[in-house]
């Protein structure tokens, strides 16, 4: 019972800090809470990705996939060290693809998984950031593709999946079927909450699957 409030305050927490992100009109509101959505996931999301998959051992997986936002040492080597204008993704020597693809394969190594899965989410989580920086200052291409990745409505659908978990005998088939039917559907519905980008479809059923493994692993707990 700890757990689940604790893990209900966590996404309450992320879910305000958050909710000013749509209103792109205020600015400095919108880049305060990009911020705050950009530290919070390279956290959250390890922290995360650690407990839902790695049983006994989340913590010591938890502390590897924190530790890989070290990467960051690479913006020592940016002048300036630190622009909010700026994209770390294909910028620094770290965040450029040939290392993304080291990163990869670590994945796939026993020895260095933990790493790699941890490296990989802090690039998923810049790359984020930059379509959000782009939106911001309006420079944005492909925004059919591309924008708002990640919003407000990303938290309810992790929320809905999780009590889905706890309350229904769904199973992870039924739950990638639906996600996925929903998200066709919406394509033709004519309502403003259905105009979204084919990344925020796919950000979607992430949050559903992220929302559904945390409830099912809280119930073997």
């Amino acid at each position: 019972m700890i757990k689940r409030l604790l893990f209900l305050l966590l996404v309450f927490g992320f879910a305000f800090s958050t909710k000013d992100s749509i209103q792109k009109d205020d600015s400095l509101k919108y880049y305060i809470s990009q911020q705050i959505t950009h530290l919070s996931g390279h956290y959250v999301l390890p922290l995360t990705i650690a407990y839902t998959g790695y049983g006994s051992t989340w913590k010591s997986a938890a502390k590897v996939m924190i530790a890989s936002n070290l990467v960051d040492v690479d913006h020592l080597l940016a002048k300036p060290i630190y622009d909010p204008n700026r994209c770390s993704i294909g910028t620094h020597p770290l965040h450029t693809l040939p290392a993304i693809s080291i990163y990869s394969a670590m994945v796939f190594n026993q020895e260095t998984q933990e790493l790699g899965i941890g490296l990989l989410t802090h690039m998923a989580v810049d790359f984020v950031d930059c379509i959000n920086t782009q939106e911001r200052l309006g420079t944005l291409k492909y925004p059919k593709f591309y924008r708002d990745p990640v919003n407000t409505y990303s938290l309810s659908h992790l929320i809905f999946w999780y009590g889905m978990s706890q309350f229904s005998e769904l199973e992870s088939r039924h739950m990638f079927i639906t996600s996925i039917g929903w998200e066709l559907l919406e394509i033709q519905l004519p309502f403003k909450f259905a105009q979204e980008s084919y990344l925020n479809k796919f950000c979607d059923v992430l949050f559903n699957s992220l929302g559904f493994y945390i409830g099912k692993r809280m119930l073997d707990n």
